[in-house]
């Protein structure tokens, strides 16, 4: 039967299921999934280890321990609601409904389970508000500041382009399904460049590598644009037929000449000039952004200048040609009515996931006195984790963990609840790369006394006192109903009734159809090249005391700490590991294999230290994220700041700056 990958990846790959007796004994990649196309990816082959995993909690757990000790004993999920729903009430009475804060993001990215019922019970309980910055929101605020919308050319579209531009982009680690396509345009002549301060194994693969100095993508996407106008080389008719504030853009663009790009980016002049007379005389034309380039303190002017220079090459104007970095907006849902944020009383507090740290350990008027957890583990992957494990280590900090594995998170939790499984729920997905909307229906009852976040949310809203509000007695099908009631053309004909009989359609956007240019009513400019509200890009300086930049880029065998509980899936590295090159191994008078102490102005970790053709001098590497236990209760989330990105309020990870030192097995 069809299911649906629920991993926060590109691809949302279709799968086929095989049940046997109610139980899944074989998952494959759906051979009738235009863009799966009957393959999946390293960890999804693996995935029956994960569903029968030893790891998986089946039963609600109760705290008997400290906090973090890992001591818990079986309870009943009723036990378990009547202690939390009375805690949780006597909270909002005391301090108000701000005291509760949700934290949650990707790990179970279905439509339902992500944001529904959840949603609504925060919403009702008047909670504080979680901004999800954390992965992708400078650049969807770049985006919409530039296009109005995220949306990019079709995928499928892909083997069309004559030159490809993969800027912060890796996509034979994590867009697997991108590579036939990015192999198809190849093999018809196309080339492709891989803009990126690591020796990826895309690069690897495609030959051509930009290497820059990291944080420099600004510089480098400005002085591309200025090096098109000085030469007259830009779509002249295009900016002028499509585009506004482009003498604004000219003068954030104009410092940046041949030589100071060259000086700032590393990448040398004519390195910049030869691409840039490619991005002016081969079409089509494809920008393909990956979300790394936005992991860094100017990462929404990163994101606009690049795509300032789909615009004036004029790349919208051929199918296959444009800037691709996401397609969340191609699904125009109707999240009013999934997530009701009329139940909110007043205007409540919203708190950016990305300070996690801080919430829990100074914020105020009132305190964050509960946190509720689910589809994330931040104790392993929210930034500054020295702060955060002081915040979930507070005793009178009140957490509930709703979910499927004891990680490093549950362990700090005063309830566990069993969370199902994808296959083991009802759910509907979309995806932020390709255009195709899939129903995931439920393949085998869930393991233990787990349930789906929908029902987990139910019940907590009856706990907590909602037992007869309409808003929590929707069921799954409901919800999916709700969410595809729309007038929006681009899902007209898509409805439950539809998928039961095709669980994969494709939205209502043609192939062919070029973003913008064929799917807007337009009378006027459709593009906005004014520069970001944002102090312009300074380079950054390389303080004496942390010379060296740490970038901690996905895994392809992990998806950041989802499947890190797979020693399987972490045979090539079982030792927490950072990579260098080998001139700076010698210059710091260190050992290939030795253990080091890695420093920031945050914290520090141990690690085991490891030569790299992947990066450059000046420049370390540290795949993320490993769970804390392999690291002695820590991982590389010690060295990563609470700073945010200039525009959304993004996370930082890529801004790091570190030391290496050697480690003498001192007492830590």
């Amino acid at each position: 039967m069809h299911q649906v990958c629920p991993h926060d990846c590109y691809d949302t790959c279709g799968l086929d299921v095989k049940r046997v007796n109610g139980r899944i004994m074989r998952i494959t990649g759906a051979k009738d999934h235009p863009i799966t196309q009957g393959f999946a990816c390293l960890k999804v082959n693996r995935y029956l280890e994960r569903l029968n995993h030893q790891d998986r909690v089946l039963f609600p757990l109760k705290r008997t321990g400290p906090k973090g000790s890992g001591n818990f004993q079986r309870a009943s999920w009723d036990e378990a609601l009547d202690a939390i729903g009375t805690k949780m009430q006597h909270i909002v009475q005391t301090y108000g409904g701000e005291a509760i804060l949700p934290y949650s993001f990707s790990g179970n990215m279905g439509v339902l389970s992500e944001a529904s019922m959840d949603r609504r019970f925060f919403n009702a309980l008047g909670a504080s508000q979680l901004a999800r910055t954390i992965c992708t929101a400078s650049a969807d605020m770049a985006l919409r500041w530039v296009y109005g919308q995220r949306l990019g050319p079709d995928p499928e579209t892909i083997g069309r382009a004559a030159l490809i531009l993969l800027w912060g982009s890796n996509p034979v680690v994590t867009n697997v399904h991108e590579i036939p396509l990015l192999d198809q345009a190849q093999s018809q002549g196309a080339d492709i460049y891989v803009v990126d301060p690591l020796y990826t194994d895309t690069a690897a693969r495609y030959g051509h590598h930009i290497d820059l100095n990291p944080g420099s993508d600004v510089a480098l996407a400005l002085g591309l644009g200025r090096y098109l106008v000085a030469t007259g080389q830009y779509d002249k008719s295009f900016v002028a037929q499509y585009a506004q504030g482009f003498d604004a853009y000219l003068e954030r663009a104009w410092p940046w000449t041949l030589d100071e790009t060259a000086r700032v980016t590393g990448v040398p002049v004519a390195t910049i000039e030869r691409l840039g007379e490619r991005l002016a005389s081969v079409h089509p034309l494809l920008l393909r952004t990956g979300y790394g380039v936005q992991r860094q303190e100017h990462a929404g002017e990163a994101v606009w200048a690049i795509s300032a220079l789909s615009v004036i090459t004029g790349s919208y104007r051929d199918v296959g040609g444009g800037h691709l970095l996401g397609n969340g907006d191609a699904f125009p849902l109707n999240w009013d009515r999934l997530t009701r944020p009329e139940l909110r009383p007043g205007n409540p507090r919203t708190i950016n996931m990305v300070q996690l740290g801080d919430a829990l350990t100074q914020l105020d008027d009132p305190p964050v006195k509960a946190l509720i957890v689910y589809n994330s583990n931040p104790a392993a992957t929210a930034p500054d984790q020295g702060r955060v494990l002081a915040g979930l280590r507070r005793e009178d900090l009140f957490t509930v963990v709703h979910e499927q594995m004891l990680t490093d998170t549950a362990q700090y939790a005063d309830w566990i609840l069993p969370a199902a499984m994808a296959f083991e729920t009802l759910d509907l997905h979309t995806s932020y790369w390709h255009r195709y909307i899939q129903l995931s229906p439920q393949a085998v009852l869930p393991a233990g006394e787990a349930v789906s976040n929908t029902e987990f949310f139910r019940r907590l809203a009856r706990a907590c006192g909602f037992k007869d509000a309409p808003w929590c007695q929707d069921s799954d099908e409901d919800l999916i109903r709700q969410a595809l009631d729309t007038q929006h053309p681009w899902l007209h004909g898509i409805t439950w009734e539809s998928l039961q009989k095709r669980p994969v359609q494709k939205v209502n956007l043609k192939v062919s159809d070029r973003p913008f240019l064929d799917t807007k009513d337009h009378n006027g400019p459709l593009f906005r090249l004014y520069p970001l509200p944002v102090l312009p890009f300074t380079p950054p300086q390389t303080p004496a005391e942390y010379p060296l930049v740490l970038i901690t880029p996905s895994r392809k065998n992990t998806i950041k700490s989802s499947f890190g509980n797979n020693p399987r899936l972490l045979i090539r590295e079982p030792n927490p590991t950072i990579y260098a090159h080998q001139e700076d191994i010698e210059h710091l008078g260190l050992q290939d294999g030795q253990r080091v102490r890695v420093e920031s102005p945050t914290g520090h970790v141990i690690l085991q230290l490891r030569g790299s053709k992947q990066a450059r001098p000046g420049v370390v590497l540290s795949y993320a994220v490993r769970w804390n236990q392999d690291g002695g209760g820590v991982n590389i989330n010690q060295l990563t700041s609470q700073t945010l990105s200039d525009f959304g309020g993004g996370a930082t990870f890529y801004s790091t700056r570190v030391r290496i030192i050697p480690w003498e097995n001192e007492v830590e």
